[in-house]
């Protein structure tokens, strides 16, 4: 449900869920920063892309809160016919009540606002604009999709107890890329495309960074070579997905610590056809170009693709029970599977989209010129007042109750 915010909140979504608990919604739209004259004559292209880096992870690191699923999604909607991207930033904070969701939401403002140089930020004060901005349109069957974490589930050559298989999950491994060529795809789509990246402020888990250093551990041992055969009289070798799947937990645990993001991208596109796999897999490949880090999941049922559609309308991000598996076999999804260490379920989703600062950096990447490149992004512009229940003009008005946060 969908309801205009309390006198003097001027600009924030506000939608309530029958039990009172409420999730308020600010937004900024967002624009590359004119370049001084055109140029930078005394600053190199690396220099200017270290300094835009350096200057986003200080914008997402004051923006990170201990509230309660405290979100940003920075999404990019395209426009066939002018061939520009809408690019917007979209702030949202739960409250027990509405008065709390709209306090939370006003408070994150000061530090939000705080752009980076490099980008531009108009205050979206107009609740209807926000509307369209969640929903310009609802995904139909096959046209959405996000990308994710690898989850790599072996067979094991050599055995641990009494298990036989082992599952690993990668990570977002690009040091600092860059998103040009991703927006220059989307802005080319040939109808409107939506990416959403939503990351949400976590701390470390209880316990994980210890549990994770006793999986590195372990698969250590099975990655080194064994003691000799009985029968054979030779070293039993080291098992080969041991030694990857080693790498992946040591460097999570130390990783993973302290101040954290939980991150979800989402990619959607309008009308019945399928999603291009191009997009996608650009994506997929930017944010994870070394170790093939990144797999493009789809729904596989009707579940998932409500689920899908409720991440990406509601900002949400909630599980997906099918898709968000890949490769694992069903017997190792279940809470009762724990028993079976090195392919905990719980382990596993807790680092499926669990990121650190870097990974957060990687995929939360805001819109900018460089000299002599094509316009990409779309100058603000405003929307007339001209609202019917809270849908502006010519966008998709979707049941609310149908993707609301935490269904």
């Amino acid at each position: 449900m969908a309801e205009a915010a309390p006198e003097g909140a001027r600009g924030v979504l506000l939608r309530t869920a029958p039990s009172g608990e409420s999730w308020a919604y600010v937004a900024f739209a967002l624009s590359p920063a004119p370049l001084p004259g055109g140029l930078y004559p005394e600053f190199s292209e690396a220099r200017r892309r270290a300094d835009r880096i350096a200057a986003e992870r200080a914008w997402l690191a004051a923006l990170w809160t201990d509230r309660t699923t405290a979100r940003w999604d920075l999404r990019f909607i395209s426009d066939p016919v002018s061939g520009r991207t809408e690019a917007v930033v979209i702030a949202q904070m739960y409250g027990a009540d509405p008065a709390a969701a709209v306090r939370a939401a006003l408070d994150t403002l000061p530090a939000l606002a705080q752009l980076p140089a490099h980008v531009t930020g108009t205050r979206v004060e107009d609740t209807a604009e926000i509307a369209r901005l969640l929903a310009p349109f609802v995904p139909r069957w096959g046209a959405i999709a996000e990308i994710r974490k690898r989850i790599t589930c072996r067979p094991l050559t050599r055995l641990w107890g009494a298990e036989r298989v082992a599952t690993a999950v990668s990570r977002f491994d690009a040091p600092d890329p860059s998103w040009d060529r991703v927006w220059a795809r989307l802005a080319a789509e040939p109808r409107r495309t939506v990416v959403s990246v939503c990351l949400e402020a976590c701390s470390a888990p209880a316990g994980l960074a210890e549990a994770l250093t006793m999986r590195a551990q372990a698969f250590a041992t099975l990655a080194a070579p064994g003691p000799p055969d009985p029968l054979y009289g030779v070293p039993v070798p080291g098992d080969p997905f041991a030694r990857e799947a080693h790498g992946l937990y040591d460097a999570a645990a130390r990783r993973y610590t302290g101040r954290l993001h939980r991150a979800r991208v989402s990619v959607a596109a309008e009308g019945e056809a399928p999603l291009s796999d191009v997009l996608t897999g650009l994506i997929g490949h930017t944010v994870a170009p070394t170790g093939s880090g990144a797999v493009v999941v789809r729904p596989q049922g009707p579940e998932d693709h409500r689920v899908a559609c409720g991440n990406l309308l509601g900002v949400n991000r909630d599980w997906q029970r099918d898709a968000y598996w890949q490769e694992v076999p069903a017997f190792l999804r279940a809470p009762s599977a724990g028993q079976l260490w090195l392919s905990d379920p719980g382990t596993v989703t807790a680092l499926a989209d669990l990121v650190d600062a870097d990974e957060a950096a990687a995929v939360f990447r805001l819109p900018h010129a460089e000299p002599g490149e094509p316009e990409l992004f779309a100058p603000r512009r405003e929307v007339p007042r001209t609202a019917r229940h809270g849908a502006p003009a010519g966008s998709t008005d979707v049941g609310w109750s149908d993707f609301s946060p935490g269904a």
